[in-house]
């Protein structure tokens, strides 16, 4: 197809709702595991702490944001084919920018309060060994965290800033391919080039910069972040590109699972894992998104309720969890048990706040990115 050739009129993917909708509800079993998993770096912790869920979080870990970050890049560059940079920019604010601020008022200094409470200090620079003895009201506590740096944290809110800035910085590019439609014909590079490129990634980057999404020092997660973003883009854009990745689907799924093994087994620390962690993060990517596709068809009524509600339950869902960590795990409760309960009564409390007190009225829809109902 010629450069200037037109795309077909925007449509509701169903295979990418599928995805968000998956990488939205994972969130629930992801962070209720952080709680019981060797990594030290999260806001409550369970005593005694489970390999099996070091393994899931772990293979969590790898696809989820990634999946996250390509489906916002394929929806970002499809919204300025028809959309001006400037109604673009004011409607990305307008969608991220209240939801960010309502989040950092109402949960994130919960969130470290409850951390506070437990004994904990979680810091953008990493996890303070011995955190001073906390016995704050929560009224004092907010000037501290609004107040003092070191307290400040916007937990899962980190994805939105990322994404405001990716949005903003990333502009001329996603003009660039919004122009331009079926230009790229498919390769073979492209089922193994962001692997390889995330790979570089994990091996130069991971080991210097670590894990944490800090902004400042972040040099790890914010490379990974942007191709994922723009590779999202690119696919959108690219149909040839698309079916070619799609096509070999069932192999870029093995790859990615094999990847990932490597990694649970080695761990980030040994270079065989980091290489694992950077190909299984693109192969599965690319690999769901082909699975996506074959289970394509007409929207239904879970798609079009969940879809609409991710965004909202993504803001919501940590809080509950972190609350209903910070409860349980001072029970003399088997570790399934905890955890069943946490996770399970996270997401109960998240949709009943998403269905009763957000969805239906007007003005929370706004709050949480949520465009006016019909």
């Amino acid at each position: 197809m010629s450069a200037d050739a037109a795309p077909p009129a925007a449509r509701r993917r169903r295979e990418l709702d599928l995805l968000r909708i998956a990488a939205c509800l994972i969130q629930f079993p992801f962070h209720t595991g952080k709680v019981f998993d060797h990594d030290p770096n999260y806001h409550i912790k369970n005593l005694v702490e489970s390999g099996l869920v070091d393994a899931f979080t772990s293979f969590a870990h790898i696809w989820r944001m990634p999946l996250f970050f390509f489906i916002a890049g394929w929806a970002a560059v499809t919204a300025l084919g028809s959309r001006s940079p400037a109604i673009f920019l004011t409607d990305r604010l307008k969608r991220l920018g209240p939801p960010l601020l309502v989040g950092l008022v109402l949960f994130a200094p919960a969130i470290k309060y409850l951390e506070r409470l437990s004994g904990r200090d979680l810091r953008p620079t990493g996890l303070v060994a011995e955190p001073r003895a906390f016995a704050l009201d929560y009224w004092t506590w907010l000037g501290h965290f609004f107040g003092r740096l070191n307290q400040f944290s916007w937990s899962h809110l980190w994805f939105i800033v990322y994404l405001l800035l990716f949005s903003v910085a990333l502009l001329p590019a996603l003009r660039a391919l919004a122009r331009h439609y079926d230009r790229m014909p498919a390769s073979p590079a492209w089922l193994v080039g962001p692997a390889l490129v995330c790979a570089g990634i994990e091996l130069g980057l991971r080991p210097i910069f670590g894990d944490l999404p800090n902004l400042y020092r972040d040099w790890a997660n914010i490379p990974e972040f942007v191709l994922f973003f723009l590779l999202g883009a690119v696919v959108a854009r690219e149909p040839a590109v698309e079916a070619g990745i799609a096509a070999r689907w069932p192999g870029l799924l093995a790859a990615g699972l094999a990847g990932a093994a490597l990694h649970i087994w080695f761990g980030t620390a040994s270079p065989l894992g980091a290489l694992g962690r950077g190909f299984a993060a693109w192969c599965l990517v690319a690999g769901l998104l082909g699975l996506g596709q074959r289970l394509g068809g007409s929207r239904t009524a879970f798609d079009r309720y969940l879809g609409e509600a991710t965004f909202p339950l993504y803001v919501l869902h940590h809080l509950p969890v972190v609350a209903l960590a910070f409860l349980i795990v001072p029970l003399d409760w088997p570790l399934w048990a905890k955890a069943a309960t946490i996770c399970a009564g996270s997401a109960a409390l998240s949709f009943a706040l998403y269905h009763f007190a957000i969805r239906p009225w007007r003005p929370t829809r706004m709050l949480f990115g949520m465009r006016p109902r019909g």
